[in-house]
C-alpha cells in the first residue's frame, strides 16, 4: 500500500499522539499453543490474560478506532446518497405499490453502495483517502487542550491496565498452583527473599475454623491473598523462587519491565506527575512537576514486554504443572 507523501506526513504526526491498534497474535503464539495442554483452571487464567491485553489495546486505541469508523461512514454516506438518487430512475412495475417500489429502489442502491465501498476500501486510492481523513480529523481534534488531555490520559490508563493484567496473571496462577501443590510452599519459602515477603500469617482458631481446619488446599490463598504484587521486586521474587527459568529472570530484570512498573506507580499514586522518587528510580530526563507522557510507541513496547513476561512465566509454570496431571481443579473454586 503506497500512501501519498501528504498522507504519510499526517500519519507520522498521528502516531505520535494516538495509538493505532496492533496485533499481539504472533507474540502470543507460545501462550496460545500451550493453552490446550494446561489444566482447565490454569488455562482460564491464561486466556483471560490474553483477552485483557487485547481489550487494553482496543480501549487505548479507541480515539483512532472511532475516527477511522467515522471516515468509513462518511465515505459510505457519499456513495449512498449518490446511488439513492440514481435509483430513482428505476420504474414502477405493474401492480407495485409506492412502498414496494421505494423498498426495491433502496435495496438496489444498497447492493451498489456495498460493492463500491468494498472496492474503494481495498484500493490504494481509497485506503489513502480513508487514512488521510482519519488523520486529519484526529489531528484537528488534538489541537484543543481537552483532546490533548484525553489522548495523554488514555495512554496512561492503558499503561496501568497493562501492568494490572500481568499482576493478575502471576497472582492468580501462583495462588492456584500452591493451592493445588502445597509441597511447593517449601520451595517458595526456602528462598530467603521470598521468606521475608511471603511469611506465613499467624492464624488463630477463628481463622482456622473459617478455613475448615484444612489448609492443604488453601496454601496459595493463605500466602498470596493479602500480598500486594503491584511492586515489581515482589512479583519478581515470587516468580523466581518458584520457577527456574533464565528467560523469565531476564525478562523481569529488563529495564522495560522496571519502566512499566514505575510508570504504573506514578500514574496510580501521583496522577502521572513526576516527583523526585520517580526520577531517582528511572533516571528519566524529566523535571519534578512534569506530566508523564507515554507515547504510542512506548505503550506498544511496554505491552509487548508484559506479554513476553507472561509467555515465559506460563512456560515455566507449565513445567511445574505438567508433572502433576491430577491437579485438584476444585482448588480453583
Amino acid at each position: 500500500m503506497a500512501l501519498t507523501p501528504e498522507t504519510r506526513l499526517a500519519t507520522d504526526e498521528l502516531t505520535k499522539r494516538f495509538l493505532v491498534p496492533f496485533s499481539i497474535e504472533d507474540d502470543a503464539t507460545a501462550i496460545l499453543d500451550c493453552l490446550p495442554l494446561l489444566p482447565l483452571p490454569f488455562r482460564g487464567i491464561a486466556e483471560t490474560f490474553i483477552d485483557r491485553l487485547r481489550a487494553t489495546i482496543q480501549t487505548t486505541a479507541a480515539p483512532f478506532i472511532l475516527a477511522n469508523q467515522a471516515a468509513h461512514d462518511k465515505q459510505f454516506q457519499c456513495f449512498s446518497m449518490a446511488e439513492r438518487i440514481r435509483a430513482r430512475s428505476i420504474d414502477e412495475e405493474p401492480n407495485e405499490t409506492e412502498d414496494e417500489l421505494e423498498a426495491r429502489r433502496n435495496q438496489a442502491a444498497r447492493v451498489v453502495v456495498n460493492s463500491k465501498m468494498d472496492a474503494f476500501s481495498k484500493s490504494e486510492e481509497g485506503i489513502d483517502s480513508l487514512v488521510a481523513e482519519t488523520a486529519r480529523f484526529l489531528l484537528h481534534l488534538h489541537s484543543t487542550p481537552e483532546i490533548q488531555s484525553v489522548a495523554r490520559e488514555t495512554l496512561l490508563q492503558g499503561t496501568v491496565a497493562t501492568w494490572s493484567t500481568l499482576e493478575m496473571l502471576v497472582g492468580d496462577e501462583l495462588t492456584l498452583l500452591l493451592d493445588s501443590r502445597p509441597d511447593l510452599v517449601t520451595k517458595l519459602l526456602s528462598d530467603q527473599n521470598a521468606r521475608r515477603k511471603f511469611e506465613l500469617p499467624k492464624l488463630n482458631v477463628d481463622d482456622l475454623a473459617s478455613r475448615g481446619f484444612d489448609l492443604s488446599k488453601q496454601m496459595g490463598r493463605l500466602l498470596f491473598e493479602e500480598r500486594d504484587l503491584s511492586s515489581l521486586p515482589t512479583l519478581k521474587c515470587a516468580c523466581e523462587a518458584l520457577i527456574d527459568s533464565s528467560c523469565l529472570r531476564e525478562k523481569l530484570a529488563s529495564p522495560t519491565a522496571w519502566r512499566l512498573n514505575q510508570n504504573r506507580h506514578l500514574i496510580v499514586h501521583r496522577r502521572g506527575i513526576v516527583d523526585e522518587e520517580y526520577l531517582r528510580k528511572t533516571g528519566a530526563k524529566l523535571s519534578v512537576g512534569d506530566q508523564l507522557i507515554v507515547s504510542p510507541t512506548e505503550f506498544e513496547e511496554l505491552l509487548l514486554h508484559a506479554l513476553s513476561i507472561g509467555s515465559e512465566f506460563l512456560a515455566g509454570l507449565a513445567s511445574l504443572v505438567f508433572p502433576n496431571p491430577s491437579i485438584n481443579t476444585d482448588a480453583a473454586r
